[in-house]
């Protein structure tokens, strides 16, 4: 379980002096969907000193440490990340780099697509792993990616805030919206995600990428044990078990 960090003042007055921006970004910035122990506190830095990961991991964050040409190359790149170190943040001390504009293209709604199996991937390995926590906060991501992957690709903008995203998912009539709202509930609750529930999320995914997968149910009627669970695009699972061996479904 995290804790719950909190910067004081002679930490902020330090670290301010080794960076030209230090700002929180995500969900730490939106009090309506932060969820302590849940939600990741993400903070970012403009540096050359990249020692500061280091120090900004140490005091509990999950941390981005970026110089200013390295923002600005990404930005103007397209990357995602940028849009969140953009436009969901807020600045503890100094300020974004002049005239810093984000470029949204193809390769955004690109890199948002690649990452939702990365995530479903993480969710179902972690609950055989019966880490419930992780199980999840992958979920969560694996269904938000998908919903603003197809915003970024029919409406060339990507929602940030839950509401948001709800709104978006409806108005662009995705099969995950009801998904999406209850794993919202479920990590606001901190209950635990059934297996039920991990099957239908797998289920909802595959379908808007117009593919059948094995669900996590289906996995363990195959497979005994298993510690690493992989899927693919072209809907292909592969299954590592406790003893290294491996499994493709189909």
């Amino acid at each position: 379980m995290q804790r719950n960090v909190v910067l004081y003042v002679s930490e902020i007055l330090e670290i301010c002096k080794k960076v030209k921006l230090l700002a929180y970004f995500g969900s730490y910035t939106r009090q309506e969907d932060f969820v302590e122990g849940i939600s990741d506190i993400n903070i970012f830095a403009i540096t050359e000193d990249k020692y500061l990961i280091l120090e900004l991991a140490s005091l509990g964050y999950s941390p981005i440490v970026l110089s200013e040409k390295t923002l600005i190359d990404i930005c103007e790149k397209g990357d995602p990340i940028c849009y969140y170190l953009l436009y969901d943040s807020n600045v503890i001390c100094g300020q974004f780099p002049k005239n810093l504009k984000f470029n949204l293209n193809n390769f955004t709604c690109e890199r948002i697509r690649k990452s939702i199996f990365s995530f479903m991937s993480s969710a179902v390995t972690s609950f055989f792993r019966k880490d419930e926590i992780s199980t999840i906060s992958n979920s969560f991501k694996a269904l938000r990616s998908i919903i603003q992957w197809k915003s970024c690709i029919n409406l060339k903008n990507i929602p940030l805030k839950n509401d948001e995203l709800k709104n978006r998912c409806r108005e662009l009539n995705l099969s995950v919206c009801n998904e999406f709202s209850d794993i919202v509930l479920i990590r606001r609750m901190k209950a635990p995600l059934s297996l039920w529930s991990l099957d239908k999320i797998v289920e909802v995914t595959c379908s808007e990428f117009k593919i059948n997968c094995a669900k996590p149910s289906k996995v363990l009627e195959l497979v005994k044990n298993p510690v690493q669970v992989t899927y693919n695009e072209n809907g292909t699972v592969i299954i590592k078990d406790n003893l290294g061996r491996e499994t493709k479904i189909p």
